[in-house]
């Protein structure tokens, strides 16, 4: 079973940094931002119980890699993800806004890390837990993000793709951006559907090598060209907000699992056992 007290840990100090800045630029605060405070602050209580239970051998036997400590992280994913949703809103203005060239911009730098760290972690803890508890693939967490950076890509250009398209006035470089961002919906709509797909088939154990190696390929050159085109000095994501993260992130998960493919001697992704002759690989269906 890992270990996962330093991320619990992790989540104390992020939730701590949200709180704090919440409070420092909300002083009059919506319902919209009430909710991102309880969730962090609910957030910082799993945080700190997960990081003494980890700890405490007494509360380790009762707490952890079980049914409790995995439903704990999908609570608190499930709240941090409609929390991320209101902070990084662009109309919310809460944490980024849009320019009048229809680009995303920061507002708050400390408000839009930490939260954007928050959430990732939380998606993390999700599949750790969830790893440990039904021994999934080692790469299903892995396949959680892909799927977590693909709905953001695809959100943030469903929202910018009106801003630009609609006032590109006859401009050679909007129009080329505007065409750009219908690459950025496709990659994220794709992205869904084949994280999602990888998702399913390694939760029902029917995760092949072979299968594993073509979604794999596919999605790291997806991102690679979705890096080329949207983060140019004519792309969309040029500038630093949600689509520029959310394409990066999506290359750099996806490439370090294209090159983990490659590696020879990997067991993750599909069962497999070694004979007395040498390492006979049995993949169970």
């Amino acid at each position: 079973m890992e270990d996962r007290s330093h991320s619990w840990l992790g989540l104390v100090f992020l939730s701590t940094v949200n709180i704090g800045a919440i409070l420092d630029e909300f002083n009059y605060r919506n319902g919209q931002q009430n909710y991102a405070l309880a969730t962090a602050c609910i957030s910082l209580i799993f945080g700190t119980f997960y990081t003494s239970s980890h700890r405490i051998d007494s509360l380790r036997a009762k707490f952890v890699g079980n049914f409790i400590e995995n439903t704990t992280a999908a609570v608190t994913l499930v709240l941090w993800a409609v929390a991320i949703a209101f902070i990084q809103s662009p109309g919310n203005e809460f944490a980024v806004a849009i320019s009048a060239e229809g680009k995303e911009y920061i507002v708050y730098a400390n408000l839009y890390f930490f939260s954007w760290l928050t959430f990732l972690l939380t998606v993390y803890l999700f599949g750790s837990c969830f790893q440990d508890i039904f021994e999934f693939s080692a790469k299903l967490s892995q396949w959680i993000l892909i799927c977590t950076m693909s709905i953001i890509l695809l959100t943030s250009s469903i929202v910018l793709k009106g801003d630009i398209c609609d006032n590109d006035n006859g401009n050679a470089d909007n129009e080329k951006i505007c065409s750009r961002m219908t690459y950025a919906t496709l990659l994220g709509g794709c992205g869904i559907g084949i994280s999602t797909i990888a998702i399913v088939l390694s939760t029902i154990r029917s995760m092949t090598k072979t299968i594993e190696f073509f979604m794999v390929i596919l999605s790291a050159l997806m991102y690679f060209f979705g890096v080329v085109l949207l983060t140019s000095s004519t792309g969309p994501a040029s500038t630093i907000g949600n689509m520029y993260f959310a394409v990066w992130g999506g290359c750099f998960v996806s490439c370090m699992m294209a090159l983990d493919c490659t590696m020879p001697g990997r067991k993750d992704g599909i069962e497999s056992e070694s004979d007395g002759n040498g390492g006979v690989e049995v993949t169970n269906p």
